[in-house]
């Protein structure tokens, strides 16, 4: 829902006195609404969060309010050119959504180096949590991310199945599927993952990237889950392990957890486009896209 010009010029009022600040939104992202901000030297991006009438998943509840420490950790442990976040507000007491402002940084989407992109990944990788999940949701973190990660697979299966986006045989299904290879969700550290890097979050100037952006899927897991949702983008390539500085694993372990692992990132797009789209026809083909991928382990 588009937010009035009177209550964008408020919010940016309460934050700072930019003088007749222009106001023009970002065309980029599904999601959230992006309004870029001039005024002054600099440039911002305020992102505002859909509101309670907009479905969700179960880890998009409260999704923004874990961008604040997430590029702070990063800004401060690595080298990713991640913008800061400058102002947040999630009390909701001057709309009815959260919102965040960040700098704006320079570059365009898409045209990156795999291998850059590869070096930054790895560094992100080593930032290591105290317990394994989404952080800043209404539920906690875990120490073992077998248990984390199937209990958040029956999550996701369960949002499929309360809007009727699978049938009562199919989440039964896909839940068998996932406690018959239990075992094959290894314990590791909780490392930091980005699992939205598509090219739209990602800008490049003069070939070198220049902002890796919207940490708000951010999650504390297993490396190898950043591996398959990369898969999804073409983006798992030699050219970026090269970069990254190690081989991908590909023993039968690790290419039955890619397939636990891609489905639990392809499952959501059935409910995305069944609530937010209203669209059947390809959310169903969603649900098939998973189901011949899981038969096959």
């Amino acid at each position: 829902m588009k937010t009035p010009q009177n209550k964008l010029r408020e919010i940016i009022k309460t934050w700072k006195n930019i003088n007749s600040p222009e106001i023009s939104p970002v065309g980029s992202g599904h999601y959230n609404s992006s309004y870029e901000i001039s005024g002054g030297s600099k440039q911002y991006i305020l992102r505002i969060a859909p509101g309670e009438e907009v479905p969700k998943l179960f880890y998009e509840v409260d999704m923004m309010h874990c961008e604040p420490p997430i590029h702070k950790i990063v800004i401060e442990n690595t080298d990713i050119p991640a913008p800061e976040v400058v102002h947040y507000n999630f009390k909701k007491d001057i709309i009815s959504s959260d919102y965040l402002i960040v700098e704006k940084l320079p570059g365009r989407e898409g045209g990156y180096s795999l291998r850059e992109l590869g070096k930054y990944i790895a560094q992100l990788h080593k930032i290591k949590g105290n317990g394994f999940g989404y952080s800043a949701r209404p539920f906690p973190l875990g120490s073992k991310w077998q248990e984390i990660f199937l209990d958040y697979a029956e999550k996701i299966f369960s949002d499929c199945l309360n809007i009727d986006a699978i049938t009562k045989e199919e989440y039964d299904f896909f839940l068998d599927k996932y406690n018959q290879n239990r075992s094959v969700i290894e314990e590791c550290k909780p490392s930091l993952l980005h699992l939205d890097l598509w090219y739209q979050n990602i800008l490049t100037e003069n070939g070198k990237i220049t902002a890796i952006l919207d940490f708000d899927r951010g999650l504390y897991g297993d490396i190898e889950l950043e591996f398959a949702v990369l898969d999804t983008y073409a983006s798992a390539t030699a050219e970026f392990f090269n970069g990254y500085g190690t081989t991908r694993p590909m023993h039968d372990k690790a290419q039955t957890r890619r397939v636990l692992y891609l489905v639990y990132e392809l499952i959501k797009y059935a409910f995305i486009r069944l609530a937010r789209n209203h669209n059947r026809t390809v959310a169903r083909s969603h649900v098939e896209e998973c189901i011949s991928l899981i038969k096959k382990i």
